[in-house]
C-alpha cells in the first residue's frame, strides 16, 4: 500500500474554524431575535450546517491527528459542541411554534 501524503495544518484548521463561525451566526442570531428589525433570524440554520461540515473534515481528517493532536482535538469539540447547541435551539424554535399554533401556551 502507498503511505498518504500528510494532510496540510490548513485542513486540520478547518473545523476549528467552522466551529468558530458557527458561534458567530449563532451569536448574530441572538442579536437578530432581541432587536427590532428581526433581519438576520434565519441565519440560525446556518450554524449547524457549518458545523456539521467541521465533523465531517475532521472525520476525513482523523488519521492526521498525530500530527496535530491539539488542533484536531480543539476543532473536533468545538463544531461538535455548536453543532449540539444549535440544533437545540431549533428544536426549542419548532416546539415554541407548535405549541403556539395549537393554541397551547407554555
Amino acid at each position: 500500500m502507498k503511505d498518504k501524503k500528510p494532510v496540510s495544518k490548513k485542513l486540520i484548521m478547518l473545523p476549528l474554524i467552522l466551529g468558530i463561525s458557527s458561534f458567530c451566526t449563532f451569536a448574530l442570531y441572538f442579536y437578530s431575535a432581541n432587536h427590532a428589525p428581526y433581519t438576520y433570524t434565519d441565519i440560525i440554520l446556518v450554524g449547524p450546517i457549518l458545523s456539521f461540515i467541521g465533523v465531517i473534515v475532521s472525520i476525513i481528517t482523523r488519521r492526521s491527528r498525530k500530527l496535530y493532536p491539539t488542533l484536531w482535538t480543539s476543532g473536533l469539540i468545538v463544531c461538535l459542541f455548536s453543532f449540539v447547541i444549535c440544533v437545540l435551539i431549533i428544536i426549542l424554535l419548532i416546539a415554541i411554534m407548535a405549541a403556539t399554533f395549537n393554541g397551547n401556551w407554555l
